[in-house]
């Protein structure tokens, strides 16, 4: 009986350790990808492309939680950057008030590998670049009047002009 309830045990722990190491497989798909794949990917991401869309940026906005089961976003914001019907590329952005926990910092070092030599104190607020081989990865703590918060913005070094400027658009 104590094997069985060992066995149990185990597999439980080893279902619950899988579950942590992969909780955001969205933030680790490949910029470029089409979108029309990622929604029969992800039940909860909308194709926001239309014909009317072909020079444009589409960006919307998702409750962390609903593309990623982690604990570390659960106050997040996910804006997917759409352009030609291919992602290019996300942002992640924290609670106001909640930068000094480091939350997103630490999910971008745990979960999706990123790093920097760069030592962050409390009361740090600016921009960095962090390593990715293939990404443009920057993170960064924004001051506001609400309280600082943090961003992590993933995307390709090519395509990041096209996720700002008068050709972006917030779709709902």
């Amino acid at each position: 009986m104590k094997k069985i309830f060992g066995i149990f045990v185990s597999i439980i722990f080893y279902l619950s350790f899988i579950n942590m190491t992969i909780a955001c497989e969205f933030l680790k798909e490949q910029i470029g990808t089409s979108i029309s794949n990622l929604t029969e990917k992800y039940d909860l991401l909308d194709d926001p492309s239309d014909e009317d869309s072909q020079d444009l940026t589409l960006v919307k906005e998702y409750d962390s939680m609903s593309l990623c089961d982690d604990l570390e976003l659960d106050n997040a914001t996910i804006k997917v950057f759409v352009r030609e019907g291919k992602i290019i590329g996300n942002e992640v952005e924290g609670k106001k008030g909640e930068a000094k926990m480091r939350k997103i910092f630490e999910f971008a070092r745990n979960k999706l590998g990123y790093t920097t030599e760069e030592v962050l104190n409390d009361d740090w607020v600016g921009g960095i670049s962090l390593s990715s081989v293939v990404e443009k990865v920057t993170y960064g703590v924004v001051e506001s009047t609400q309280g600082n918060y943090e961003m992590l913005i993933i995307t390709n070094p090519d395509l990041k002009q096209f996720m700002s400027g008068p050709d972006v658009k917030m779709v709902r």
